[in-house]
């Protein structure tokens, strides 16, 4: 055989893995050196001055001091969020595309990563890209891991601690991709001891669940050893809960009695009337916005340096909490009322409410460039981009609510059908399920890159479901 027919061979050989190198390449090459938003450049100053808060994930901050240090600014943190991703794009690809037998899965896989909806924010450096990209990273390895008839035992208890490890990233990067690791591990689990039915897997979720709890209790506790300063960020979702409990009682005497208990616990004083005309579903912060002032952010607490509401004090922030918990037990209902309206925020129900769908260039906090150092400027590429996916965030693909339904609708159909060719879906979905969910429980606001990790679930199951098809179509 001619040296040219070997290279043909080998080049056909391993033309998915050239599919994903150029894919990644690609990628890297049109968001470098990354987009620094406000809470990027809240991150790096803490990764530059080395004192950590708790507000953002301490371990980010310590990972960009490292990657600072290399390659100043954001480029570090891209290529590691990017790397993440397509790592598990092609870990994934080989786990459950490559013996469906189409040439067009590598491909299409690849193409999913540049969506306007997901590619509008890769680019940023944010815990959420951070967290999408070991989540992905985690399904993948999970994927290769097979039971003791087919893979040596420590190979495949190997691949698990893995899966495992990455997860827990995910959870230290970002706390509540808690709920979106238990579907992924359980099926970490699932490939250990598969079992041929849905009971099986279900079986796999109860230790899942209980696995990822402990990841989560470890990660409160090395957070809170990481952190130099301590925020207290829950007192914000404390506020809001109440603050949205209030709104809907009827009974003008509790408003503001709550209010008061409210008002007292965060230094503020005043009448509640200011707060009933402040509050929105939309935003947390604005029941602190009201003019003259009623609820007070304490100073500095959302400045270039984040002490969050490190001001109060031990019994303040322990009257809030109790507070907090006896108005929801009080008033479960009103604070379901609450959390249902900020979820249409959440899934973009609510017109003119997506934030931050594309984060490119434009979206550099100026106000804070004295305190940062100059940035590069958007390429003339970039500035394109933006500017043409800009055009089209108020449409529906560009908001959550299609792919949760999407989502729920596939979940359903891996259901029911052959449960053990579609464990992989049900999986994905839950895991996206789970995730949004808990965005609706706990979200602070609209953003869109809270939802950003379910929309990509959305896509990638949908593209698992269709393997028969494409296969049959090659």
């Amino acid at each position: 055989m001619s040296l040219a027919r070997k290279i043909s061979a080998v080049a056909e050989m391993r033309q998915a893995e050239w599919i994903f190198i150029c894919g990644f390449l690609i990628h890297l090459g049109i968001v470098y050196p990354g987009f620094m938003c406000y809470d990027a450049v809240n991150q790096i100053l803490e990764a530059r001055e080395g004192v950590y808060s708790d507000w953002h994930p301490p371990l980010m901050a310590i990972i960009w001091r490292f990657t600072d240090s290399i390659l100043p600014g954001p480029a570090g943190m891209l290529f590691l969020q990017i790397s993440l991703v397509w790592t598990g794009a092609y870990l994934s690809f080989q786990a459950f595309f490559k013996h469906s037998g189409s040439k067009a899965l590598a491909p299409l896989l690849c193409a999913i990563l540049f969506l306007p909806p997901l590619f509008g924010i890769s680019g940023a450096i944010l815990k959420d890209m951070l967290m999408w990209g070991a989540l992905f990273t985690a399904f993948g390895i999970a994927g290769h891991i097979k039971n003791y008839d087919e893979q040596l035992p420590r190979i495949a208890f190997l691949m698990f601690a893995l899966t495992a490890l990455v997860l827990w990233l995910a959870i230290l990067i970002r706390h509540n991709a808690f709920f979106a690791t238990i579907p992924i591990l359980s099926f970490a689990i699932y490939r250990l001891y598969p079992k041929n039915s849905l009971f099986g897997l279900v079986r796999a979720a109860v230790p899942g669940a209980a696995f990822t709890l402990v990841l989560f209790v470890a990660t409160g506790a090395i957070n809170n050893r990481l952190a130099d300063r301590h925020t207290f960020p829950w007192v914000a979702n404390a506020s809001f809960d109440i603050a949205g409990v209030i709104k809907r009682l009827e009974d003008k005497s509790r408003q503001q009695a709550i209010f008061d208990q409210l008002a007292g616990s965060l230094n503020s004083t005043g009448s509640v009337e200011p707060l009933l005309k402040a509050y929105t579903p939309m935003y947390w912060r604005e029941v602190f916005r009201t003019k003259p002032p009623t609820l007070q952010l304490p100073k500095n607490s959302m400045e270039s340096q984040i002490h969050g509401f490190e001001s109060l004090s031990d019994l303040q922030r322990q009257t809030l909490h109790k507070l907090w918990i006896h108005t929801l037990l009080a008033e479960p209902v009103l604070w379901l009322r609450h959390r249902l309206a900020v979820s249409k925020y959440v899934l973009g129900l609510v017109p003119d409410n997506s934030w931050s769908p594309v984060i490119m260039a434009k979206d550099f906090p100026s106000d804070l460039e004295q305190v940062y150092g100059s940035h590069p400027q958007a390429t003339k590429l970039q500035e394109w981009l933006e500017a043409g996916m800009s055009k089209y965030v108020e449409y529906w693909f560009f908001q959550p609510w299609p792919y949760f339904m999407l989502t729920i609708c596939l979940f359903f159909a891996a259901v029911f059908r052959q449960v053990t060719a579609k464990i992989e879906v049900i999986c994905l979905t839950s895991s996206a399920i789970l995730h949004e969910l808990g965005l609706m429980l706990a979200a602070p606001s609209p953003d869109f890159r809270y939802s950003h990790y379910m929309v990509f679930c959305s896509l990638l199951s949908l593209l698992l479901l269709a393997r028969p098809w494409l296969a049959k179509a090659k």
